[in-house]
């Protein structure tokens, strides 16, 4: 061999090895990134579990108020047991700079009331993407799925006697620069507590 012709396949070489690490490189970080949505997206689901859950068992508070107290596109608020104390806490869930958070608050004194705002928040999904256009929260009456012109209800929901049934619709994206497509994550709660005679 020439001189030359060592260095063109040297050459060759260094090339087709640039490009196998080049294209293991890029498998890995595909590959790595679907991984990764995937447990995120799975974080989010068994999030949306929890606040089904908490939903369905939605009761009367400890001061007598009504089950549900605010019905917004973004912002849910109602009372529940949600840590299982025998107490009923007032839930707060909204979505914030693309978090949707849970605020509880406990009933203190006697009789039991609720003190102003969230007692404490926790951000229970992250990444959310829903616009003005895709609300997080749909309410539908009794009526429904029969009556498809009324439901779901006008949002904010009057009167809040009303709601039976809840979807949430969460659109959901841990990189839109990587992921083009969003996540889609729909379910319907209903509101088992909860009796025409209110």
């Amino acid at each position: 061999m020439t001189l030359v012709e060592m260095l063109i396949a040297m050459f060759v070489f260094i090339l087709i090895m640039f490009g196998s690490t080049y294209l293991l490189g890029q498998v890995y970080k595909r590959y790595g990134f679907a991984m990764e949505q995937g447990m995120s997206t799975h974080a989010v689901q068994h999030s949306l579990k929890v606040v089904l859950e908490e939903l369905r068992g939605i009761r009367q508070s400890d001061a007598g108020s009504y089950p549900i107290e605010e019905a917004g596109n973004f912002s849910f608020t109602a009372f529940t047991d949600a840590d299982k104390d025998k107490t009923t806490e007032r839930i707060h869930y909204f979505l914030e700079n693309g978090e949707i958070k849970k605020g509880l608050t406990e009933p203190s004194g006697t009789p039991p009331s609720y003190p102003e705002g969230d007692q404490t928040v926790v951000t229970i999904a992250e990444h959310v993407i829903n616009t003005a256009e895709q609300p997080l929260f749909y309410y539908f009456d009794t009526n429904y799925p029969v009556d498809q012109i009324n439901n779901p209800l006008s949002t904010p929901v009057s009167p809040i006697s009303g709601i039976r049934l809840v979807k949430i619709d969460i659109y959901y994206n841990l990189d839109p620069f990587r992921a083009p497509d969003n996540v889609r994550l729909e379910s319907y709660v209903e509101l088992r507590n909860l009796k025409d005679n209110w």
